[in-house]
């Protein structure tokens, strides 16, 4: 064979291997989909004469796409939330006007018990609720809790797809959260983002403080609220209620198992009993203490107290400082209403106390908070 036999046959050999390189998966590109694994459903291995050479098959791992769980979620969840329509009678001058809104709400009972927000229903004179299915029906306030912003209401049918309820006090930064509402009055709408972050308080207009929420960037708009926050597994896991103004991916939900404590008292007595002190507070600052001559520069100032409350019956007066909760240190007032509404009626928690020079620990049973209080 000569020289340029050999070159050739060689020339040849080498494009015959670029091809199988090409042919063999460079050419046809694999498309990437964003996955969700659901849990692992084990199945029992085969009986066999052969199980020792064989790997045994522990389980089949079922895969669905990211927008397959979006779907599945809306078509599972999307009957149970429903259209709230309220009608409130506001005074212009020496006239009423009627005044509308649009929410939303989440029926939780075959029999016609909704959730939503206390901040949806209060002062309506009228409350309308349209179902999935188009059908309409006139409701009543059950009750509403301010202090949490939840509200029942409720509507005469029967067999109604209630939503399944999941379990939010295991919830993970980072997992899927898909909201369902009526944002601006448009229908049911649905929109998908994660968990951002959890325990949340957040301080309404009226100067309310709501702590434990949950944050998510899923889009909550005005209309989303009393609507359902959902998970993967299509369980409603909050009750949408709050955004920031003026912020993008920022709303926030009542934990529904917070939403349920709260709907279980309503419908039970019409009202949610809540801890309560019976004082007056504001917080402490260095500039505050600068000008007073206080002992301390943080903590929460008691300003008044409630006659025959709690802290009264104790012995806290006005002027004491409160600096620790149970041996936690308090810097804020709003640090001592989170960690009193966290705890339950009857329960007796331990107060550091600045008062003067003397550093004391007084004791105070919580009572339930007067209606109206």
């Amino acid at each position: 064979m000569d020289r340029h036999s050999r070159f050739y046959f060689f020339f040849l050999a080498i494009v015959i291997a670029i091809l199988g390189v090409i042919l063999g998966g460079t050419v046809f590109p694999q498309y990437a989909v964003k996955q969700v694994v659901s849990p692992e459903v084990v199945s029992p291995s085969p009986d066999t004469s052969t199980e020792a050479s064989q790997p045994k098959e522990t389980g089949t791992r079922i895969v669905e796409t990211e927008e397959s769980v979006y779907i599945r979620v809306a078509e599972s969840v999307g009957p149970s939330v429903v259209n709230v329509n309220t009608k409130t009678r506001v005074q212009f001058f020496f006239q009423a006007i009627p005044q509308e809104g649009a929410a939303s709400g989440v029926i939780i009972t075959k029999d016609g018990y909704i959730l939503t927000n206390n901040h949806v229903v209060e002062g309506a004179q009228q409350i309308r609720v349209t179902l999935a299915d188009g059908r309409a029906f006139d409701a009543k306030v059950v009750g509403r809790d301010p202090y949490t912003d939840v509200a029942v209401i409720k509507i005469e049918a029967t067999d109604l797809p209630a939503a399944k309820l999941g379990d939010s006090t295991n919830l993970k930064i980072g997992q899927i959260a898909i909201a369902i509402g009526n944002p601006f009055g448009l229908g049911k709408t649905v929109t998908a983002g994660i968990i951002s972050a959890l325990n949340r308080s957040i301080t309404t207009e009226s100067g309310t403080i709501i702590e434990g929420l949950i944050q998510t960037d899923a889009p909550i708009n005005p209309g989303n609220s009393g609507g359902a926050l959902v998970n993967s597994a299509g369980e409603v896991i909050g009750i949408n209620t709050a955004i920031y103004q003026g912020a993008q991916g920022i709303g926030f939900a009542i934990p529904i198992h917070l939403a349920k404590s709260i709907a279980d008292q309503i419908i039970s007595k019409g009202y949610a009993s809540h801890p309560w002190m019976g004082v007056y507070l504001d917080t402490v600052d260095a500039q505050m203490s600068a000008y007073y001559r206080l002992p301390v520069d943080y903590g929460a100032i008691i300003m008044d107290i409630v006659k025959n409350g709690p802290a009264d019956k104790a012995g806290i007066k006005r002027g004491d400082i409160i600096i620790e909760f149970n041996g936690e240190k308090i810097t804020t007032a709003d640090d001592l209403v989170v960690r009193v509404m966290r705890c339950k009626v009857g329960d007796r928690i331990k107060l550091g106390i600045a008062r003067g020079d003397q550093r004391l620990t007084i004791e105070v049973t919580l009572e339930e908070r007067p209606r109206g209080e």
